[in-house]
């Protein structure tokens, strides 16, 4: 019996080990949908998380950042991205290129009212987590709009 017992604590020792190997480190990717998805609730709860969550703002963004933000707020102020009541953009994740320390993600923002809007987010890693560095609209060119310029 004793042999038996000995036998389940191994098994159960290695299914432990086993499953916390598998446990995959959060990529930019879940940055960008975990600040998102933060955002948005927060915005939508009547919170300026520009504001009013800078603290719980860091988690997501670099310092560097936060300054940038700080810098063009006048702009960010009359945009769509702080109405609440006009922020209906849904999030899609286009393309991840990353390295061990810095990483590009290609989104896409689409909403009714927001319209359409591709992004690369660039992220570095602060001690050990993902963090948005910065943000870029991406200028893309649709075959309407190039039908309308050729005739």
């Amino acid at each position: 019996m004793f042999g038996l017992a000995r036998k389940r604590r191994a098994l159960l020792i290695s299914i432990c080990v086993l499953l916390t190997g598998c446990v995959r480190e959060p990529g930019p990717d879940d940055t960008i949908r975990n600040a998102y998805a933060w955002y948005v609730r927060e915005l939508k709860s009547g919170v300026n998380p520009l504001e009013q969550k800078r603290t719980e703002l860091t988690e997501f963004v670099t310092e560097g950042f936060l300054t940038s933000i700080d810098n063009m707020r006048p702009e960010l102020e009359a945009s769509p991205f702080m109405d609440a009541q006009s922020f209906d953009a849904k999030l899609s994740i286009e393309k991840v290129t990353k390295d061990s320390r810095a990483a590009t993600v290609r989104i896409g923002l689409s909403g009714r009212i927001s319209g359409q809007h591709v992004l690369n987010v660039y992220l570095v890693k602060v001690e050990g987590r993902w963090k948005v560095d910065d943000v870029k609209a991406v200028e893309e060119f649709s075959l309407a709009g190039k039908m309308r310029w050729a005739g």
